[in-house]
């Protein structure tokens, strides 16, 4: 039993067309995992973000706070009353 010439290049059109489809799935494979690192790339730069906003936030309050203490260590019994509700709220 022979194999036609149209066999042999079916086959080997089959072949190619097989292997370059695990190619596409390998690029999209890749494709899709570098764009997942993409975006968790973007998420830990906004992370990153609030993060220093948040410790901005708090260097500030901790310098709200060091007025409060200072403005309490220079005062009288008359002035630590009315500093009191400040100083409450501050910590609200």
């Amino acid at each position: 039993m022979s194999v036609s010439i149209g066999d042999l290049l079916r086959e080997k059109v089959e072949k190619r067309l097989a292997a370059l489809n695990e190619q596409l799935q390998a690029a999209e494979a890749e494709a899709k995992a570098k764009k997942a690192r993409a975006e968790a790339d973007a998420v830990d730069a906004e992370l990153e973000q609030e993060m220093y906003a948040r410790v901005n936030e708090l260097k500030e309050k901790l310098a709200e706070g060091q007025v409060y203490l200072q403005d309490l260590a220079d005062a009288g019994e008359d002035k630590a009353e009315q500093l009191k509700a400040s100083i409450n709220k501050f910590f609200d």
